[in-house]
């Protein structure tokens, strides 16, 4: 609802509780500061219900209203106490936290009559939690001055402004290497001369090869804010040094070999069709959209001589990191075609730069922690690792399934001390759960994860057959909150 519909409900409600109860709905009464208001069009505080102000105590009606306002205030208090007692992982509390008060979030509240107090803020000798508290503060500073409601907020010096307004000037000049050359250094200059002390011994430290240590201790939202901007410029001169950030025409050209392949590649159908729609979202102007290959000319009015041509052409309409995504997603949806998951590997391998997002990035607090957890367990360990390389490599065959499994088949034969098969450890895992207090219910869900995973395994990992993407996915999920699960029982 908004601000307004809120106030015309309060306001048309005689009964006092239920006016609170209407507000507490709709606002977050922890935040409020003692001042229970309705509030206008544009957010502004319009009509007082409550105030803990000394000018409003001496009011006879507000005095009233306290008992009501520390009854509901306490309320929220306690099930958010409860909430955060009953979550026993720390990443989860930090995600509860953050969904409540957004951005904002670095703050206690407290309840001084009742010696009650609430914060977020890690244990200072948790390394895991201070890491972990300090990648959200990161990823939410960032995305609040970068991401897409940020427009107009700040200056457009994030990595992907930046790469925009290069490529930009790219496309208008013939001369490359001058524009290359010439925003290199004026990079440096900018960052030698004119950023501020404390951005300067981030960004020259980022140079070195020493990024900050989010593990050290918690860092206050300055700290952070100078971070981000000296990171930012420090990925983009990590752009511009690097010549495969920028996707060459041979591979360009291997690309549309392989996806437009002339017997079993994509039809010139798919190709505009598929062009055309990426051309809208990333409001891209291409060559060749109609979807009648007979109809299609070059500039010199000259028949297109095969799908491939147009293709590459097409392609060549979009920035590197457009290209990286494109090339990516036609891979994943074509995985028949011969050739494809090569092509994929060498992508994700020569230009991982230009890589947005990382099938890692959901759940990769969760892979840490047990990376982590995983370190007592070094048979099992080393499995793990070995797949989660692979699939930042974007590599989805057979070999990083098998990894999985073995992690966790290792895992179990050292905490069950035999050594069965993962299909023949249901009775022995059972049995050890009920001996750390864990419920046969949750043991039976666990292995309920488990057998068809194996079964999975059997019937195409073996055979290295229908493994996609999706699926290999979803198994490194379930694996990982497997693996966490039962170590973390197993401490108990």
């Amino acid at each position: 609802m908004d601000h307004d519909t809120i106030a015309r409900l309060i306001e048309a409600e005689p009964d006092t509780r239920k006016k609170f109860e209407i507000w507490s709905k709709n606002y977050e009464i922890l935040r409020c500061n003692g001042r229970i208001f309705t509030r206008d069009t544009d957010g502004k505080e319009l009509k007082r219900i409550y105030c803990c102000c000394e000018n409003c105590k001496k009011d006879p009606q507000n005095a009233l209203h306290a008992d009501l306002f520390r009854e509901f205030y306490n309320r929220s208090f306690d099930e958010l106490q409860d909430e955060l007692e009953n979550q026993k992982d720390y990443g989860k509390k930090l995600k509860i936290w953050v969904d409540r008060f957004g951005i904002d979030y670095c703050v206690i509240y407290s309840d001084p009559e009742r010696n009650k107090e609430l914060s977020i803020i890690p244990q200072p000798n948790s390394h895991q939690e201070i890491s972990t508290y300090n990648n959200m503060q990161y990823r939410l500073w960032k995305d609040h001055h970068f991401g897409p409601l940020a427009k107009g907020r700040v200056s457009a010096s994030d990595l992907q402004s930046r790469i925009k307004s290069y490529n930009d000037q790219l496309s208008k000049s013939p001369f490359a290497d001058k524009i290359l050359e010439d925003t290199k250094k004026q990079l440096l200059e900018q960052y030698s001369t004119k950023a501020t002390p404390s951005v300067k011994v981030y960004f020259d430290n980022l140079i070195l090869g020493k990024p900050l240590d989010f593990e050290e201790k918690v860092l206050d939202v300055p700290e952070l804010m100078n971070y981000i901007e000296a990171n930012e410029a420090y990925l983009f001169y990590c752009y511009l040094h690097k010549d495969n950030m920028i996707i060459k025409d041979v591979f360009l050209i291997h690309s549309a070999d392989v996806i437009a392949e002339t017997d079993n590649g994509m039809t010139w159908g798919q190709i505009a069709k598929f062009f055309t729609m990426k051309a809208v979202a990333n409001n891209v102007d291409i060559p060749y959209s109609d979807k009648n290959f007979m109809n299609l000319t070059d500039s010199q009015g000259k028949k297109i001589s095969n799908k491939r041509v147009a293709f590459v052409a097409n392609l060549k309409a979009f920035n590197p990191e457009q290209q990286f995504q494109i090339i990516n997603e036609l891979c994943d949806t074509y995985p028949a075609i011969p050739g494809v998951i090569a092509l994929k590997q060498q992508l994700i391998v020569d230009y991982k730069e230009l890589r947005q997002n990382s099938p890692l990035d959901e759940n990769g607090e969760m892979i840490e922690e047990v990376k982590g957890l995983l370190s007592d367990y070094p048979r099992a360990e080393a499995p793990y690792k070995s797949a989660i390389e692979k699939f930042e490599k974007g590599i989805y065959e057979r070999n990083a399934l098998d990894d999985l499994r073995l992690s966790l088949e290792l895992l179990l034969k050292e905490m069950l001390s035999n050594e069965k098969s993962l299909e023949n450890q249901q009775g022995d895992l059972k049995k050890f759960l009920s001996t750390k207090g864990v419920s046969p219910e949750i043991a039976n869900i666990l292995w309920g994860y488990i057998e068809p995973m194996t079964k999975y395994h059997n019937k195409y990992v073996k055979h290295d057959d229908n493994i996609g993407k999706k699926d290999s996915e979803m198994i490194l999920e379930l694996t990982t909150t497997i693996l966490k699960q039962i170590i973390k029982a197993s401490s108990h």
